[in-house]
C-alpha cells in the first residue's frame, strides 16, 4: 500500500473525527451542565428580586408612626415608634388591661363590654378603639386585649401630643396618674 497525500488526509481525518466524537459529547455535557446551573442562578436571582415589584411594603412611600401602650405586671409601658408629624397618620395600639382593676386606681370591672376612647388634648374628637381582630370595623364578637385605632395627628399641634384614655365613656381613665401621656412632634 501506498502512502499517497489524499489518503494521509483521509486517515489523519479519519482519526481526528474519532477522537472529537466523544469530545464532543462530553463537551455537550458540560455545556448542558452549565446552561442549568446558569439558568438556576437566574431563576434564583429573579425570585429575590422580583419580591420588590409586586410587594407593596417593599416599596413604601410613606411611613406611619405608632404608639404602643402595654402593661408588664402592674407597670404601665409606653412606646413611641416612628416620628409624629402634624398632619400625618398615627396608629395607636392599647392594651385594654391599663383601664381594669387592679392595674388602675380608677379601674373598669368588665372586661367583656369594655369600650376604650383615646382622647387628645388638642382635638376635641375622641377616638374610638376597636378591637384588633375586628378592625377596622366596630361591629364584631371578638373581644381582644389589644384595642386599635388610627387618626390623623392635627396640622396646628404645639410641639408635643398629649392624650389619656378612658374607658366604657369616662368610667376608668387612663392618664397617667394626671400628668397625660406625651410624645413629641416634629
Amino acid at each position: 500500500m501506498a502512502f499517497t497525500h489524499e489518503g494521509a488526509i483521509a486517515n489523519v481525518q479519519m482519526f481526528c473525527i474519532s477522537d472529537m466524537l466523544p469530545y464532543d459529547k462530553e463537551r455537550k455535557l458540560i455545556m448542558q451542565k452549565l446552561r442549568n446551573a446558569l439558568l438556576a442562578l437566574f431563576i434564583a436571582i429573579a425570585l429575590t428580586w422580583m419580591p420588590s415589584f409586586t410587594v407593596a411594603s417593599a416599596q413604601a412611600t410613606e411611613f406611619h408612626p405608632g404608639l404602643q401602650f402595654a402593661i408588664d405586671g402592674w407597670e404601665f409601658l409606653q412606646f413611641q415608634s416612628g416620628d409624629i408629624k402634624p398632619g400625618h397618620p398615627l396608629h395607636v395600639f392599647y392594651d385594654s388591661q391599663r383601664l381594669l382593676y387592679p392595674a388602675n386606681p380608677e379601674p373598669c370591672y368588665d372586661f367583656e363590654t369594655l369600650k376604650v376612647t383615646a382622647h387628645l388634648i388638642s382635638d376635641p374628637q375622641p377616638i374610638d378603639l376597636v378591637s384588633l381582630d375586628c378592625y377596622p370595623s366596630t361591629a364584631c364578637d371578638v373581644v381582644d386585649y389589644v384595642k386599635i385605632g388610627d387618626f390623623e395627628t392635627p396640622e396646628w399641634i404645639p410641639g408635643e401630643l398629649q392624650m389619656f384614655f378612658t374607658g366604657n365613656d369616662g368610667e376608668c381613665i387612663d392618664d397617667n396618674y394626671g400628668q397625660l401621656y406625651t410624645f413629641p412632634v416634629y
